[in-house]
């Protein structure tokens, strides 16, 4: 995902002068291109997120629009107030860029495991959140912050991550996205999870059950109609890899509440009582539920 945003952005670069990209001390490897290519449009803030912030904000409120991007964490909850006061408070230009979401760094430990940022994130005023699942949902994610003004939130994988739209010559990723048709239900994801999604699907398949599932890059860009719709269509599951408390699968809830519509939902992702295990993401992920062995579950309770 890390590539498909530079290359992407480079692009949006090409076309608009306003471009702005600002690194708090990383990305090394990946956005030299950018640089290169831009060095009066990139600007290394160093180690100082919340300095990388105020200089973000002061940058669009002239008219730029800027990328701030760093490592899960650290965009994030380390300048949360600036995030709030300079960028979303005053309607700012500054799109988020948060590289390793959820275990994507697990082997590192709990300082680098992104669990929080879309609870936190989602509540902000004005602030819009995506979150691609794949490097092609990535890129015209990307296109679709250039062409639009505004906070944003841009949580992204790490790097490696599965293909799952390999036929896709254009995408609208401001609206769910279906992945597979079925009976017995509905699956809502979103990022990279998606892999996980579609691997429970063959599964589900080889038990005689298919669901609906649906890739949501975009969290506020689901209407009414839809939830409705598949709220008719039989149970639902939300699948996400960050805790369960504030993130997708409560957001879902929150509509369905404003609906006064109780659909049977369920909401997969990571266990808060599992704070401090460390490993690589899949150990992390199947060690938090998050695996097509749950989704069958759950889905065969309703046969």
């Amino acid at each position: 995902m890390r590539e498909a945003f530079v290359n992407e952005l480079s692009r949006q670069a090409r076309i608009d002068p306003r471009v702005v990209l600002i690194t708090g001390d990383l990305g090394y490897g990946v956005l030299e291109s950018f640089a290169e290519e831009f060095p009066k449009r990139y600007f290394n803030a160093g180690i100082s997120e919340q300095a990388m912030m105020g200089m973000a904000a002061g940058l669009a409120s002239r008219g730029k629009k800027v990328f701030v991007y760093s490592i899960g964490n650290f965009p994030t909850l380390r300048c949360l107030e600036q995030i709030r006061n300079d960028v979303c408070l005053m309607n700012n230009p500054v799109c988020i860029v948060s590289v390793g979401a959820g275990y994507a760094y697990g082997a590192q430990g709990y300082s680098h495991h992104a669990l929080e940022d879309l609870a936190c994130m989602r509540v902000l005023p004005n602030m819009r959140v995506l979150v691609p699942s794949d490097p092609i949902e990535t890129k015209y994610s990307v296109a679709s912050i250039c062409e639009k003004s505004g906070p944003t939130y841009l949580r992204l994988g790490k790097s490696n991550e599965s293909i799952l739209h390999f036929s896709a010559e254009s995408l609208n990723v401001e609206s769910p996205i279906q992945m597979s048709t079925g009976d017995n239900g509905s699956v809502l994801f979103c990022g990279s999870v998606g892999s996980v999604a579609l691997a429970a699907n063959e599964l589900l398949n080889q038990y005689g059950l298919a669901v609906n599932i649906y890739s949501v890059p975009d969290m506020h860009a689901i209407d009414n109609e839809f939830l409705a719709k598949i709220a008719g269509e039989g149970p639902i599951l939300t699948l996400e890899e960050h805790y369960k408390l504030g993130g997708f699968g409560s957001y879902i809830l929150e509509r369905y509440s404003e609906l006064e519509v109780s659909p049977r939902i369920k909401i997969v992702g990571a266990e808060r009582s599992h704070p401090n295990l460390i490993g690589d993401q899949n150990y992390l992920r199947t060690a938090n539920g998050i695996s097509p062995e749950v989704l069958l579950e759950y889905f065969q309770t309703f046969r």
